[in-house]
């Protein structure tokens, strides 16, 4: 299994929709949410997915195409 820490931020509407989960279903990937933050049309948050690679790489795909911005945190951010 590969891992991968994002940053991902939500805007507008996206940031009321069950978009992680949706993610996890549809990719079979394991989400765990480090820190979070939602204000009034704005929700970010910093992801670690764990899944294959192949899964990994489409399921962020999928999350760019629904207007999730998707960004690398660097390994040492999250400890």
């Amino acid at each position: 299994m590969a891992k991968r820490r994002v940053h991902l931020t939500f805007p507008g509407k996206l940031a009321d929709e069950p978009i992680l989960w949706q993610l996890s279903q549809t990719f079979d990937l394991i989400f765990n949410i480090r820190q979070a933050d939602y204000t009034e049309g704005l929700g970010w948050m910093m992801t670690e997915l764990e899944g294959t690679a192949a899964n990994l790489e489409a399921g962020l795909r999928w999350l760019e195409g629904q207007g999730v911005r998707v960004a690398p945190i660097e390994q040492d951010v999250l400890h």
